[in-house]
């Protein structure tokens, strides 16, 4: 099974290394801009539902979260990691598939035990790996909304993270990507800057430092990015959802920033954007979540650099993400949402002309937020991990093919955790997952024990 990134057109500049971009390439979305509708950080959730599997079969796996789980110690932003104890019984730990702990990381496994906490931002709303300082070992970088500010913690090949470091950035950082944007052969970083109603641009020095802010205008309220090579120069462009202007911008990139953006109007709200061949046309087209519309959008495109009209397709309550792939392996793109409102995912599949057939819904906890896709187990089904920010845990589906989804995997990881990012970071061959809390500004680091 294909994910996304392998069904359109390879991202500009394909030679940036595997490592160097696993999460950066990753399908993903969050949902971290505010509006009228939005839970907040700071706000209480009022649904009391705990995360809930899909079917009727019992949570499998291991360390799945209790009810009556402790939240994690209170950690300083420069604390070191703490073994996590964020449920109350030891026994979870135990409780690796017996595949696991063998140093062998097999197809089929997934080898997640309990997790450990560290300091993380105040409002880190997004967060990804990428071996930012070219030691070949990946980097955690987040941002902190609260602090304008991008912040990194560089890896060492062990799953230990490093000290923060933190850049400026415009008002209200919410997203990031990662991606060579200038001539040199380093990465950089580009960030939605919500209240500045425009992108950020941090050029890297490639030993995990970043330059001063560039910035870059957008559609007003820009809540997610995607990064592609829409025109076919070479070079990554930006595009963004405009969630204060019901529109997708795209801003061409040339080596030394970006042009002016050119903008397409979409549905209520935008948040999260992606850019892929639906229609098999040989004409790229984009997808959005329309969140305040409970719709996602399409706007098949009509030639180099031009999109159609909007078109929306329904889907669940408060749409905040959303992952567009090959989910049931007949090479068309599906649309998978997670959805704030209703409290679950939502799967669609794509008939390769543009269209799409009834809709899958698969029940998460409470207020399900950031959304990525991966193969975790290692068994080539596409996979899918989602943070619960109401129910403080975090669902890992596996997929077991055409489509389908094994019973869900539930771990407890903080206080309202909302962003959700994926990595190899002990490199054993099987990525590790960590989960921003900013209830209580830390994040949750579950390392694979293959």
């Amino acid at each position: 099974m294909r994910s996304s990134q392998h069904l359109h057109r390879s991202p500009a500049r394909s030679s940036i290394p595997t490592q160097a971009l696993v999460a950066a390439t990753l399908a993903l979305a969050a949902c971290p801009g505010g509006g009228s509708e939005d839970d907040g950080p700071d706000a209480t959730t009022t649904s009391t539902t705990t995360a809930s599997t899909t079917g009727d079969a019992s949570t499998t796996g291991v360390g799945p979260t209790t009810e009556d789980s402790g939240p994690p110690p209170d950690l300083g932003a420069d604390d070191t990691t703490t073994t996590g104890s964020s449920s109350g019984s030891s026994d979870e730990t135990a409780s690796l598939p017996p595949g696991c702990s063998n140093g062998q990381a097999d197809p089929g496994e997934l080898c997640y035990g309990q997790p450990s906490f560290f300091g993380a931002p105040a409002e880190a709303l997004f967060a990804t790996m990428a071996d930012l300082d070219d030691d070949g070992h990946l980097d955690l970088l987040m941002t902190s909304a609260a602090t304008n500010a991008v912040v990194v913690r560089l890896g060492d090949g062990t799953g230990d993270l490093g000290p923060e470091t933190s850049t400026t950035t415009g008002a209200r950082p919410v997203s990031l990507r990662v991606d060579r944007f200038d001539a040199n052969e380093t990465l950089d970083v580009v960030i939605a800057q919500e209240d500045a109603n425009s992108i950020g641009l941090l050029l890297g020095d490639g030993a995990g430092g970043l330059g001063s802010l560039l910035s870059y205008p957008t559609g007003a309220a820009p809540n997610d990015l995607f990064i592609f090579d829409f025109d076919g120069d070479g070079m990554p462009d930006v595009l963004t959802s405009d969630g204060g202007a019901d529109t997708i911008s795209y801003l061409r990139g040339t080596g030394f920033g970006f042009q002016a953006p050119v903008s397409f109007a979409v549905g209520v709200q935008p948040n999260g954007v992606f850019l892929g061949e639906l229609s098999g046309d040989a004409n790229i087209d984009a997808v959005i979540a329309n969140r305040g519309a409970n719709s996602f959008g399409v706007l098949l495109g009509t030639g180099p650099t031009m999109l159609g009209p909007h078109s929306p397709v329904p889907t669940g309550s408060q749409p905040c993400a959303l992952v567009v792939a090959d989910w049931n392996g007949d090479g068309e793109l599906d649309v998978l949402t997670s959805n704030l409102g209703s409290n679950d995912l939502r799967l669609r599949y794509g008939d390769g002309n543009g269209d799409f057939g009834a809709e899958i819904p698969f029940p998460m906890g409470a207020s399900p937020r950031s959304l990525l896709s991966l193969d975790f187990d290692g068994d080539g089904n596409l996979d899918a991990v989602v943070a619960n920010t109401g129910a403080d845990t975090a669902t890992v589906l596996l997929g077991s093919g055409g489509g389908l989804f094994a019973p869900a995997q539930v771990f407890g990881v903080g206080d309202q955790p909302w962003a959700v990012a994926a990595g190899d970071l002990n490199e054993d061959g099987i990525a590790d997952l960590v989960v921003t809390n900013v209830g209580d500004s830390t994040l949750a680091l579950l390392l694979s024990d293959a």
